[in-house]
């Protein structure tokens, strides 16, 4: 373990020389589609600095990159139907892997215990759950030296103690950054409000997709309907 928190160091180290913290974003959750949308248009426009990957968005692009994540993990993505993204987060990562950061490590839930494994060294009959512990406390000090952090979607299963680490780190690092943070989504919502830390984020968005849809450039129904009435009257 030692060589990842030599890592994690250097990539602190690097972040703090700067002389402006950058606009993180924290993508994970189940909604695919929505999360790869959103990462895809905030990295080609500049308005993401770093993005943090967990949960089933981390996991693609791992496999995306020939990682080894588990026949447990891939056999589940590929029966939601999400197998088609693995070629996507490929083409994704070519052009921006100096901007995404990939999980270092893995966790998976096994004989009733939280059981990890650092990438590279991934059982082949793995069925990962949450990002490992090395990689939340990585996600957790960029956090911390962020300006801005959004976050749409858990990194895990939060909803059981074995596979909550990674998404209570990442949300009690919102509540405790200097940054101004943004949540989205109704899963992260419930999170929020399972760690107490509603009243210490900034803003917090029900509506997952229509902070998606405001973050890619979409002008979302209300607004235009109330530049219309503008107009109108």
């Amino acid at each position: 373990m030692d060589w990842l928190f030599e890592k994690e160091y250097c990539v602190v180290s690097e972040l703090m020389e700067k002389p402006e913290h950058p606009c993180v974003f924290v993508l994970g959750g189940s909604k695919i589609s929505d999360a790869f949308m959103m990462m895809e248009t905030v990295l080609s426009s500049g308005a993401a600095d770093t993005v943090l990957t967990g949960g089933l968005v981390g996991e693609i692009l791992l496999a995306s990159q020939g990682k080894e994540i588990g026949s447990g993990t891939l056999g589940f993505i590929l029966k939601s139907g999400y197998g088609d993204f693995i070629e996507k987060a490929k083409g994704i990562y070519e052009k921006y892997a100096d901007r995404i950061i990939l999980p270092e490590d893995l966790a998976q839930v096994k004989d009733g215990a939280r059981d990890e494994a650092l990438v590279g060294a991934i059982p082949a009959d793995f069925n990962a759950v949450d990002i490992g512990t090395g990689t939340a406390n990585l996600y957790r000090e960029i956090i911390l030296m962020a300006r801005t952090v959004f976050a749409n979607g858990p990194v895990g299963v939060f909803e059981a103690a074995e596979s909550e680490y990674g998404t209570r780190v990442l949300f009690e690092a919102m509540a405790d950054t200097e940054g101004y943070t943004v949540v989205g989504g109704g899963d992260s919502v419930t999170a929020a409000k399972k760690y107490g830390v509603t009243d210490r984020l900034g803003y917090i968005c029900t509506g997952g997709g229509a902070l998606i849809r405001f973050l890619t450039g979409e002008e979302l129904p209300v607004v235009k309907a109330l530049r219309h009435a503008a107009k109108a009257f």
